[in-house]
């Protein structure tokens, strides 16, 4: 019979809360018994821990740590100011970790989790959930067997909402970056440009974003970062440029195709590397997944709750992970080499562009020299 995992949760109510369904991440989900919570905001521990059905609650994530033995624990503030405390507690207590992304303000805060995590042995898995979407995964299978001509390059368009530029880097970015990672391997270099308005960005633009994020600059940036094989990821990303709607998403040119990827995990491909409007014998194809798409007797699924879905999708594998010691999907080393773009966006920006081989030799903050 399969052990079952006993689980904390570590929240803060006024500080981040519970990330993206960290708090609802282990409903329904085999395999875990939910045992406690902590979160330093009483009315915040109270309100949650009634929802959740749980009477131990703690104040300190400290004291549960010390306290409940626990197998794993569900990391959820966005905040990431406590985020080297509560990951460095959790691998000492012999926790193995779910991460709320993104996964730290500096590379010297990402190292520090990484080395703490390796150094006690435990596993730990960023609620990454795009990667984890079924038709993301047929599709990158299909790209990764050759199906459509070999992997030219990755355009990413994240909201463009008004933490556009220095702020959407490390919010939406981290997505982004995890997702190219996942399909064309370990960056090996990055090169940017920020900007404020029609300047570019110096050192005295240096400010805190809407949320404890670290620090950022820029209301507009253009990365582009380098992966084996010639293949080149773009990403771009405007304050309040967009008016219109949802235009989230990742777009993969290869040989013989356009591959792009929506919000939700819904993707689309177009028969050709390039678009042609005018060429009406050309159309954009839908991915379907059966058990994505599709209810047991084969109605539309709704799609409401793709982020708790795909969290369940990586619980399974981080157990799996645990078990077999493998790597878990959306793990940690991927999270650092996520950070890395984001810190050498910044580094190769206040050297003209510079292209800088990942990793970075120099793990300060650019924007704090």
């Amino acid at each position: 019979m399969n052990r079952k995992y006993r689980v904390g949760i570590i929240g803060s109510s006024q500080r981040g809360g519970y990330g993206h369904g960290m708090d609802v991440a282990f409903k329904d989900a085999e395999r875990f018994e939910l045992e406690a919570l902590a979160d330093d905001d009483s009315a915040g521990l109270a309100a949650t821990g009634k929802r959740l059905g749980l009477t131990r609650l703690y104040a300190s994530y400290r004291d549960m740590l010390a306290k409940e033995k626990l197998d794993l624990v569900g990391i959820g503030p966005r905040w990431v100011s406590d985020r080297v405390a509560m990951v460095t507690a959790a691998a000492e207590a012999g926790c193995h970790i779910f991460l709320e992304k993104p996964l730290a303000a500096t590379l010297r805060d990402a190292d520090a989790m990484l080395a703490a995590c390796q150094g006690a042995k435990v596993k730990c898995a960023l609620a990454h959930q795009l990667r984890a979407m079924p038709p993301v995964r047929a599709t990158f299978a299909d790209i990764r067997a050759g199906k459509y001509g070999k992997v030219l390059r990755l355009f990413g368009q994240p909201s463009d909402d008004a933490r556009g530029g220095g702020e959407e880097l490390i919010v939406h970015g981290t997505h982004f970056f995890d997702l190219m990672i996942s399909l064309a391997g370990p960056p090996r270099w990055v090169s940017a440009h920020l900007a404020v308005g029609d300047r570019d960005v110096v050192f005295a633009d240096k400010h805190e974003g809407r949320e404890p994020v670290g620090p950022i600059a820029g209301d507009s940036a253009a990365v582009m970062i380098g992966f084996d094989h010639g293949v080149r990821g773009f990403w771009n990303s405007t304050a309040n440029l967009n008016q219109h709607g949802d235009i989230y998403g990742l777009t993969i040119q290869c040989e013989q195709a356009t591959v792009c990827m929506r919000t939700r995990g819904e993707v689309f491909v177009y028969p050709s590397p390039a678009i042609e409007p005018e060429d009406e014998k050309r159309a954009w194809e839908k991915v379907w997944v059966e058990d994505w798409h599709f209810t047991a007797d084969h109605k539309p699924a709704p799609l409401g709750d793709y982020i708790h879905r795909g969290n369940h999708t990586l619980l399974r594998e981080l157990i799996a992970a645990i078990e077999h010691d493998t790597e878990p999907t959306a793990n940690l080393r991927d999270a650092v080499f996520v950070t890395e773009i984001i810190q050498g966006a910044y580094a190769s920006h206040f050297v003209g562009g510079t292209r800088l081989a990942i990793p970075l030799k120099d793990r300060r903050h650019p924007l704090d020299h």
